[in-house]
């Protein structure tokens, strides 16, 4: 599982499942800060570096696009207006299974 946390707010390693990278990365769009965290099965699946990691914030909706290497260090970022998203049942599903992970583990 991927998640991304508005700067400050952080979450320790002992409470969080996931690896805190080495690197913040700054929204071009709106100017906000993120602390950009992936997992450590998440980097070691990837079948490419660097991986591409995507932040979806604000409102309107856009995203920090975030490229990490092997080493979990942030190599490159950009923002992006455009975005799709499949309007099918099996993506909204994933999306509220994978939101209630998210605030699941951000509660404990």
């Amino acid at each position: 599982m991927t998640i991304a946390t508005p700067s400050p707010r952080d979450h320790s390693p002992a409470s969080c499942p996931v690896q805190a990278l080495r690197h913040q990365s700054r929204c071009d769009i709106c100017g906000r800060a993120f602390t950009v965290q992936v997992s450590r099965a998440e980097l070691a699946a990837a079948t490419r570096y660097p991986f591409t990691h995507l932040i979806l914030h604000g409102n309107p909706i856009h995203c920090l696009v975030v490229y990490v290497d092997k080493q979990g260090a942030v190599r490159g970022a950009e923002s992006s207006k455009s975005i799709q998203i499949d309007r099918t049942s099996a993506t909204f599903q994933e999306l509220v299974r994978w939101w209630a992970m998210t605030a699941e583990e951000g509660e404990a």
